[in-house]
């Protein structure tokens, strides 16, 4: 076992490992955190012929996010990630597509025209409020380009959408907004950037593509994350260390070492995968404390939770459409989005419709019991079918805000969040521990393949290091490396095929460092 203790010399205090030798592992790279960054950095290692790492991981198998569950009749759900976003094809396919692919995973064309629309009294039409909504977005998104190219600085979604006209008036336009912006972004256009929301829509909606597939295939959505590391990791391979939770890191420039529920690791680099949420709640200790440019950096990025509720019947009473959307008359984003999973070509038979609210709703339901939960729901249900419908024989969902290994479900860029402040957030320590995820993709954060560049960028960097060619990340604050200068076009791996993309499409986005 290890013991963390400090000693004082000369009125300054040190940190110093105890460690029984025993339980010690070295390694030249450990890789914490077992999800799509860990999963690819790992893997990007392998090709780079750095087979000396680990990866390290809290839960009992590898996925990260990409939960399931099976509920009483059999049938498999996605608690976390549930949707390939951004398809593309060729030189532009979403690497997480092209995974699916190779894994034949079984996926579905997600419709969101395919929509029936309701609010307290029954069926209403929001056709109006949807259409002013998406003609709205169109300008918001070619307002936010055209406010980068003239230097001007950045506002929140809310003032950007109010820029080319849209303010919501009545509880039917609060819907028609949060079904487009709330259910992408999992926060409110308050609590989101004008230009990084549409800069991150552009990235992947038009550098890959505007689809998007539903997974339901039965094996889970985590099965592109089994399989890919299977492609370098053995059934059992040491190299992978499940139930180990990390207490505590401690970092300096001749390398680091890691705290766990099962011993210590000695390595030379790390690599950081923690969700935001989780740095930001102090679930690890860092060792010196992080400095303040990167503990303002984890701070300033918001860490929104979006949740679905699954509930099971013993029938088939709702609308035949793919989503069904609620306007509820006092409060926005009350259960408001309604998807279906017992249609012909998703999950037939499996009686299974599911809600999702986001943001404060989801960390007020993780509050209150299941059964408080239930009887809100149920309440939205009879007000949209009538009263003769039953009650659900199941109802299952995720705390993702509450659980101490995630602290939310992906990162969402604020108005407050400097381009110089990612450029922290992204930053490593002392050339030895870097940090990955889909936070720390400028274009690609809340996406899987936002955590997939970055898990691949983190352990190119690393892989360059062993080889002698050090080229750490910039850090606008720190000592590591020079910055790249306003105004310089910021392409890595994450993006160069996205940009050539946007550029055929004559869509001008962020390219500059500075806004």
């Amino acid at each position: 076992m290890s013991r963390l203790k400090y000693i004082s010399v000369v009125g300054i205090t040190y940190w110093i490992w105890i460690v029984a030798a025993s339980n010690v592992i070295k390694t030249k790279v450990a890789v914490l955190g077992g999800g799509m960054a860990g999963i690819i950095a790992a893997r990007t290692l392998h090709e780079q012929g750095v087979q000396d790492f680990v990866i390290v991981e809290a839960r009992t198998e590898l996925g990260g996010r990409m939960q399931n569950i099976e509920l009483g009749n059999g049938v498999n759900v996605e608690l976390g990630p549930n949707w390939i976003q951004g398809l593309g094809e060729g030189a532009t396919q979403n690497p997480i597509f092209t995974l699916a692919l190779k894994d034949g995973l079984k996926d579905v064309f997600s419709d969101f025209n395919n929509l029936t629309t309701f609010d307290h009294n029954g069926p209403v039409s929001m056709d109006k409020e949807l259409n002013a909504f998406a003609d709205a977005w169109s300008l918001y998104l070619a307002a936010a380009g055209a406010r980068v190219r003239s230097a001007q600085v950045d506002l929140t979604a809310r003032a950007g959408l109010s820029t080319v006209g849209y303010k919501p008036r009545t509880y039917l336009d609060d819907a028609a907004e949060y079904y487009t912006f709330d259910f992408e972004f999992a926060q409110p256009p308050e609590a989101s950037s004008f230009i990084a929301s549409a800069d991150n829509n552009n990235f992947t909606f038009l550098g890959f593509s505007s689809a998007n597939n539903l997974v339901i295939d039965q094996r889970g959505f985590k099965t592109i994350a089994l399989t890919e590391a299977a492609t370098f990791l053995n059934a059992s391979d040491s190299r992978l260390l499940l139930n180990h939770t990390v207490a505590s890191i401690q970092y300096s420039s001749s390398g680091v070492t890691i705290e766990t529920s099962q011993g210590v690791i000695q390595a030379d680099y790390a690599i950081c995968t923690f969700s935001v949420g989780v740095l930001q709640n102090n679930d690890v200790k860092f060792l010196p404390a992080l400095p303040s440019w990167k503990q303002e950096a984890i701070d300033g990025m918001n860490m929104a939770t979006y949740t679905k509720i699954f509930l099971r019947f013993n029938n088939t009473f709702w609308a035949e459409s793919q989503y069904q959307l609620y306007a509820d008359p006092s409060k926005r984003g009350f259960y408001p989005v309604w998807q279906s999973l017992d249609l012909p070509t998703f999950l037939p038979g499996s009686h299974v419709l599911f809600t999702t609210v986001t943001d404060r709703e989801s960390v007020r339901i993780e509050r209150q019991s299941n059964a408080q939960t239930q009887a809100e729901i149920m309440a939205v249900l009879r007000a949209i079918y009538g009263p003769g419908i039953p009650e659900p024989e199941e109802m299952v969902f995720k705390r993702w805000h509450s659980d101490p290994l995630f602290r939310g479900s992906y990162s969402n860029w604020g108005t407050s969040y400097p381009p110089a402040l990612f450029d922290d957030l992204r930053a490593p320590l002392q050339a030895r521990l870097w940090f990955a995820g889909e936070a720390t993709s400028f274009r690609f954060y809340g996406f899987l393949q936002g955590a997939y560049f970055e898990g691949m960028n983190a352990a190119n960097d690393i892989a360059g290091c062993l080889g002698g060619n050090c080229t750490a990340i910039a850090s606008s604050t720190s000592n590591h490396e020079i910055p790249k200068a306003c105004g310089e076009t910021f392409l890595d791996e994450e993006n160069t095929q996205a940009q050539k993309h946007l550029a055929e499409a004559e869509v001008t986005f962020l390219t500059s460092r500075c806004w």
